[in-house]
């Protein structure tokens, strides 16, 4: 299985009631893409500190070949190119579990 996690700072002029919607958006657009598992997105907790990101995407693959292929995905290809729009900061990671 593999982690991908997409953690996030957005640009000043998104407010909060606008980052709401979008992860609401953004969940339901990627569950719509083959091979994605457990997605979800949580708020930075700054309960031991500043958070470096104000908040993070999360979901499960079953192999890489699966994560490749959300990558390729039309779907997601469209939701990258959108992400300069509201992203001021984006950090990408994956891991094998």
């Amino acid at each position: 299985m593999l982690k991908h996690i997409v953690m996030v700072n957005f640009k000043a002029e998104v407010g909060q009631h606008e980052q709401g919607e979008l992860a609401k958006k953004v969940v339901e657009t990627v569950k719509q893409i083959p091979g994605t598992k457990n997605v979800f997105i949580g708020q930075a907790s700054e309960a031991g500190g500043k958070a470096r990101y104000a908040a993070a995407l999360f979901m499960d693959f079953d192999s890489e070949t699966t994560l490749k292929g959300y990558f390729e995905h039309p779907v997601h290809k469209t939701a990258e190119a959108q992400m300069a729009s509201v992203f001021r900061e984006v950090f990408v990671s994956n891991y094998l579990y």
